[in-house]
């Protein structure tokens, strides 16, 4: 991490003390929203930044919220929908945005006009009722698009997820895009550009989360004690401990070389091996992590919970590690056998 990233990490990391704690989160996990913590990243900049962050700062950010437990939407407003917005030429705000990816069976061009309407009743759009704005993805016969409606002209229930993002599911039938509503972009904001960025984000997220629980359990091992000794001396904690910082080491890498590719066109393959990669070690790392807490890491009063259920709403996000899991297998089937030693040395020569 440069000295500039460094710097932005510090200054979070003191923004959290007195503002974000466990308490706040559940307490911001009944209205939806953490305000105050919100409010903060809006003071220092990094909400509606101008220039735009670059996504290794993004990334700082992301994590840094994620492992304070900060009930914010920024990954879904600022890391994609405010770089949709920006690749379509929208005037800097400091709304709230959350996109959606529209299944292109759902798009019904309007006969005689412009105008698009997508049938996405049932359709779950993450922190929809929090946002002020929603950019649907798609693409159409004459390439990509963004359209972007106001919450309220849409109309939804509330559904929580695990984390207590507070989610929405669309009531109405369909939502009808005008040609005012609709914004061309290139293929590299089309909506598979859209998927990979958002499971990196999520991954990015969980990876923060999976910081936090390290360090509750690293404590707690050290500070129970059982038969008159610390947990942390028996050596079958001392294993899931290990196992828990080798999960950690090996996501981290993943996660640094798809930030640093994420524009490039080799892009699919290092998001899939991140979310692949931080999805496995998310379930080997909240597992663990709750076998050493044993019952007590499950109750409210543990903050293990917070971040075990954010780590668990996180995973399925813009595709599981199965799906990812077929792309990519199937990507590497299709290059044949021949290619497969010099592809994978090839990734590691290009990333050292």
């Amino acid at each position: 991490m440069d000295d500039t990233l460094t710097i932005l990490d510090d200054s979070l990391a003191r923004l959290w003390k007195g503002t974000v704690d466990p308490k706040s989160t559940i307490a911001a996990e009944r209205v939806g929203l953490d305000k105050a913590a919100w409010q903060a990243l809006i003071d220092i900049g990094v909400v509606g930044a101008e220039p735009p962050l670059s996504m290794l700062e993004l990334a700082v950010v992301m994590k840094s919220i994620s492992g304070a437990g900060a009930l914010v939407p920024y990954a879904d407003s600022e890391a994609i929908g405010r770089w949709l917005a920006n690749a379509a030429g929208f005037e800097p705000t400091k709304e709230i945005l959350t996109v959606v990816v529209v299944d292109p069976a759902s798009i019904q061009a309007r006969k005689g006009t412009d105008a698009v309407r997508l049938s996405m009743q049932g359709q779950v759009i993450p922190w929809a009722t929090r946002a002020d704005k929603i950019i649907f993805s798609f693409h159409t016969g004459d390439g990509c698009r963004i359209g972007v409606k106001a919450k309220d002209s849409v109309k939804f229930r509330t559904l929580p997820n695990f984390a207590g993002e507070p989610h929405g599911v669309v009531l109405d039938d369909a939502v009808d895009l005008a040609s005012d509503d609709m914004h061309g972009v290139g293929l590299d904001y089309g909506p598979e550009r859209v998927m990979q960025r958002g499971a990196l984000c999520r991954s990015v997220q969980m990876l923060g989360a999976m910081v936090r629980i390290n360090e509750l359990t690293l404590q707690y091992s050290h500070d129970r004690k059982q038969f008159k000794r610390s947990l942390a001396d028996f050596q079958i904690i001392q294993s899931y401990l290990a196992e828990m910082a080798g999960e950690l080491a090996a996501s981290s890498v993943a996660i640094d070389v798809a930030v640093a590719r994420i524009d490039e066109a080799d892009a699919f393959e290092h998001v899939a091996a991140a979310k692949i990669r931080t999805a496995h070690a998310s379930r080997q790392i909240t597992s663990l992590g709750h076998q050493v807490h044993g019952s007590f890491g499950f109750t409210q009063e543990a903050p293990l919970n917070i971040w075990s259920r954010r780590i668990w709403a996180w995973r399925d996000d813009y595709g599981n590690e199965a799906e990812w899991g077929a792309k990519l297998g199937g990507l590497i089937i299709t290059r044949g056998g021949d290619a497969l030693w010099t592809s994978i040395t090839g990734q590691m020569n290009a990333n050292v």
